[in-house]
C-alpha cells in the first residue's frame, strides 16, 4: 500500500481553490475514488433546490407522449432511460456520461440505472427495436454484414 503525505496546508489552500471554483462557476466537484463517485460538492443554494425537490416526490423518471415518442426519460430532459443504458453498455462510466451530458446529475444518471433494473424487459425490448438493423429492417431494406461492424444496406432488387 502506498501512502500519500499532503500537509495541512495545501489541503487547506485546495479546499479554498475549489470552493473559489464553486461559487464562481456553481459547477459541482465531484470527489471520486476508482473512478466512482463518493461525495460531491455543492453550492448551498444548489443543495437547498435539491433537498426541495426530493420533498416534493416528484418521480425522476417520465413517460410523456410528447417526448421522445413516450419512452421513459429523465425528468425535465429529453434524454432517454434507454440513451442511458446503452453508453453504459457502450463501456462508458458515469463520469463519462456526465461529461459528455453535462446538463445531467449524478442523481439523474443514477435514477435512469436504478429504473432500467426494475424494467429490465422494458427498456430491452426498446434497445431491440431501435437497432439500426431493425429500422432497416422495418423500411423494407435488408443488411449484409460485409465485416465486423460494417453493413451494406440495400432493397429487394439489390439497390442502396
Amino acid at each position: 500500500m502506498t501512502v500519500k503525505i499532503i500537509p495541512v496546508s495545501e489541503v487547506r489552500q485546495k479546499i479554498k481553490d475549489i470552493l473559489a471554483a464553486l461559487e464562481a462557476t456553481g459547477e459541482p466537484y465531484f470527489i471520486t475514488q476508482y473512478s466512482r463517485p463518493r461525495a460531491v460538492l455543492v453550492r448551498y443554494e444548489d443543495y437547498n433546490a435539491l433537498v426541495e425537490h426530493a420533498a416534493q416526490g416528484t418521480p425522476p423518471i417520465v413517460h410523456r407522449n410528447d417526448v421522445s415518442g413516450g419512452e421513459p426519460v429523465i425528468r425535465g430532459t429529453r434524454i432517454t432511460v434507454r440513451h442511458i443504458v446503452e453508453r453504459i453498455r457502450a463501456g462508458q462510466t458515469v463520469e463519462d456520461i456526465l461529461a459528455a451530458l453535462p446538463h445531467l446529475t449524478v442523481a439523474q444518471v443514477y435514477h435512469a440505472l436504478s429504473y432500467y433494473y426494475d424494467n429490465q424487459d422494458e427498456i430491452n425490448r426498446l434497445i431491440e427495436s431501435t437497432r439500426p438493423e431493425q429500422l432497416v429492417t422495418v423500411q423494407g431494406l435488408q443488411v449484409k454484414k460485409v465485416a465486423e461492424g460494417v453493413a451494406e444496406i440495400h432493397d429487394e432488387a439489390g439497390r442502396w
